[in-house]
């Protein structure tokens, strides 16, 4: 009987040391579980990869995390060694704990927490404490997670190509992680955009100027996000086509003027290559604390000769930034933002007989004249100075004709002549010579040009469209306009006597006027 109480007593006692072992190897678990957090990082495109690492590691108390360790996420031995090796900031630190204490006299988001955070990118583990899941899509924004055991502090690092978009900017974040905590990675990756200044259209992409005339662009972007860098490359490109030359100053040096939260910025350097300049910023990175601020780029550019002879005159530009804390030497581009500049012709079709089946008229002349404030101004047209306008009164028109102080086109055999780089707006031709044997057009034509443009700034044609000029087939715009010159009337004659049938009748006519006086005088 003895025997079988102690063999259940034995059971009893084996079980309760079973269940007092199960109990004390739950307790890690159990605290472990407490220590359970989240990271999430909500950014604007997909495909990023976030890899955390554990830097320090020790435990919480009151908030504050004591007694504090290297974590597993760092060498922590050749970490020490690279931060005593940056100078005497860190030159007394022996520990992770030294090196903790002069962390915290850093304010967040600083140059010198900057520089900790590319120091520990550099001396990573091969230990990471999680992996940011697939990214959910909520409404166009993505949110990353990841999952990491153990308070601390963390370094947060984009560990992988980015899917959506490879000029997207890369991050990093030094982050305290004692509770779930959320990163916003929103507006990371910078964007610039060109308008052209008082142009046609309502969004500054699309406009139309004279020939000669000088167009002032505006390249619009922001100060980017830095947190993490320790330098920042900032670089503008602008091509302009062969019909634009930008203004220089005096030295031959672009005139470019920018600002940077409507203060004057002048640390940058501008270089020119054929058609195409670039201006890149000095330490840019000294701007990080005015992430956000609108920076501001103004130039001109005149309309050259070689519009004349081309569709349209686009200007393009592209900004090229850093994107990767982790290596200075890498960058993304944006997509290129252009604008449109058009000038216009005026086309002469001169005929004779029927518009579409009548002679064309050579020899015909004419000028082209705009009223300003009611007072007539007339084209002129130099290559050197382009498309200019000279005040006259109608009895002086002649005289500057005669002076070549205003252009006179002549229609040629084909019965054409053109004004060419001209603007929108409302003209006036008048002929001054006809052809040998025609009549004169004695009232002006009126010639009235209108534009519409379409989102993107490009000339909108075709039906529906309120653009008045179309492609001349020279591959400038224009519009054409016929005008009619009559054959002069030849009055009858009765040809061959000269004038002595005249004196003849005239001596009767006398003769007759004598006799008559003298009868009545006997009567």
């Amino acid at each position: 009987g003895k025997r079988k109480v102690m063999k259940k007593m034995k059971k009893v006692l084996s079980l309760i040391l079973t269940v007092i072992m199960v109990l004390a190897m739950a307790v890690p678990s159990f605290a472990a579980n407490q220590n359970q957090h989240t990271i999430t990082i909500t950014n604007e495109v997909g495909g990023h990869t976030y890899t955390a690492y554990q830097v320090f590691k020790g435990d919480l108390s009151d908030g504050k995390l004591t007694n504090i360790e290297w974590g597993d996420g760092v060498d922590g031995e050749a970490l020490l060694f690279a931060l005593k090796s940056l100078g005497s900031t860190y030159s007394e630190c022996d520990s992770a704990e030294d090196v903790a204490n002069i962390l915290v006299g850093f304010a967040n988001n600083s140059e010198e927490i900057d520089t900790f955070a590319t120091t520990v990118a550099d001396h990573l583990s091969d230990t990471s404490a999680g992996v940011s899941t697939t990214p959910s899509d909520q409404d166009g924004e993505y949110s990353y997670t990841i999952s990491v055991v153990g308070d601390g502090y963390y370094f947060v690092k984009d560990t992988g190509s980015i899917a959506g978009d490879s000029n997207d900017a890369y991050t990093k974040y030094i982050l305290k992680v004692t509770d779930n905590v959320s990163i916003d990675a929103k507006d990371e990756t910078p964007q610039i955009d060109k308008v052209i200044v008082n142009a046609d259209d309502t969004d500054g992409n699309g406009t139309a100027q004279e020939v000669g005339s000088t167009v002032e662009f505006q390249l619009n972007s922001k100060v980017p996000q830095m947190d993490g860098y320790t330098s920042y490359d900032y670089i503008i490109t602008d091509t302009l086509s062969e019909g634009l030359t930008v203004v220089t100053d005096e030295d031959g040096i672009i005139d470019v003027s920018i600002t940077i939260g409507g203060t004057e910025y002048n640390s940058f350097d501008v270089a020119q290559t054929g058609q195409t300049f670039t201006i890149t910023f000095n330490s840019f990175i000294s701007q990080k604390d005015n992430a956000g601020k609108p920076i501001v780029v103004t130039y001109s550019a005149i309309i050259n000769e070689k519009a004349l002879n081309r569709d349209k005159e686009s200007n393009t530009v592209t900004l090229e930034y850093s994107n990767n804390p982790y290596d200075s030497t890498s960058h993304g581009e944006t997509p290129g933002s252009t604008v449109y500049v058009y000038d216009f012709d005026i086309i002469v079709d001169k005929f004779t007989g029927n518009v579409d089946g009548g002679d064309r008229l050579a020899g015909a002349q004419f000028v082209l004249y705009k009223e300003v404030e009611g007072a007539k101004q007339y084209y002129h047209y130099t290559e050197a100075d382009g498309v200019s306008w000279i005040p006259l009164a109608d009895n002086a028109v002649d005289d500057a004709i005669t002076e070549g102080t205003i252009t006179v086109k002549t229609t040629n055999s084909t019965g054409a002549a053109s004004f060419e780089g001209l603007d929108a707006g409302t003209y006036y031709l008048k002929e001054t010579a006809a052809p040998a044997g025609y009549n004169l057009a004695q009232d002006p034509i009126t010639v009235v040009i209108t534009a519409e443009y379409d989102e993107d700034g490009q000339l909108k044609t075709g039906e529906g469209s309120t653009t008045t000029v179309s492609n001349s087939g020279s591959g400038q715009y224009g519009q054409t306009v016929s005008v009619e010159n009559r054959a002069g009337a030849t009055l009858p004659s009765t040809g061959g006597i000269g004038t002595t049938i005249f004196y003849a009748a005239g001596i009767v006519l006398m003769a007759g006027a004598v006799f008559f006086v003298v009868r009545r005088k006997r009567a």
